[in-house]
């Protein structure tokens, strides 16, 4: 499973991938921007186990300054885990994303969650409250470079989206395809 996905993201971010695409047919392009929503899926959700590492672990970076009890500190890893906003922020008046995002899990979720618990895993997070400042913050900048890593790919994974999607849309714009087909 590991070899597909890291195949499929090196095939997406070949730049023979979206070489011709004036000439492909439109059931290919449609095929195309699907293998790309998949790949930004599972870049996307391993992106969010690197965040959500990255949150814990700072809390309790926070939380030994701020003597605040485990049992605290637990009962605020809700909070901690919440989508980052600060309090009182009305997601309301946030502008929408240019792409909708997926939260749904990818087939190959077990894989991404493999390759962030190789930079920590449930035991560094079960003896959480014993480890040294020192290795939580190392663990920190792991996370972060992975999650940098990630973030550069899925980039990536956006361009050939962003080129595959341009030639169906000329299409549709040009007359050379007819947009209603695509509801059917």
């Amino acid at each position: 499973m590991v070899d597909h996905e890291r195949r499929l993201i090196d095939r997406l971010l070949d730049p023979s991938y979206t070489q011709d695409v004036g000439s492909r047919k439109l059931e290919d392009l449609r095929a195309m921007r699907e293998e790309c929503r998949e790949a930004e899926n599972e870049l996307s959700f391993e992106r969010r186990l690197c965040h959500a590492r990255i949150d814990i672990l700072t809390a309790e970076l926070e939380r030994r300054q701020s003597g605040l009890t485990d049992s605290e500190f637990v009962a605020h890893l809700p909070q901690i885990l919440a989508d980052g906003q600060p309090p009182g922020v009305d997601l309301r008046d946030s502008p929408l994303p240019w792409r909708a995002p997926d939260f749904s899990l990818p087939r190959s979720a077990d894989v991404q969650r493999q390759r962030v618990d190789e930079i920590v895993g449930e035991e560094t997070l079960a003896r959480l409250t014993e480890a040294p400042p020192e290795e939580i913050k190392r663990i920190i900048e792991s996370l972060a470079r992975h999650e940098r890593e990630l973030s550069t790919r899925r980039s990536g994974v956006h361009g050939v989206m962003d080129v595959i999607q341009g030639e169906i849309v000329r299409r549709y714009t040009s007359g050379e395809a007819d947009p209603t087909a695509a509801l059917s």
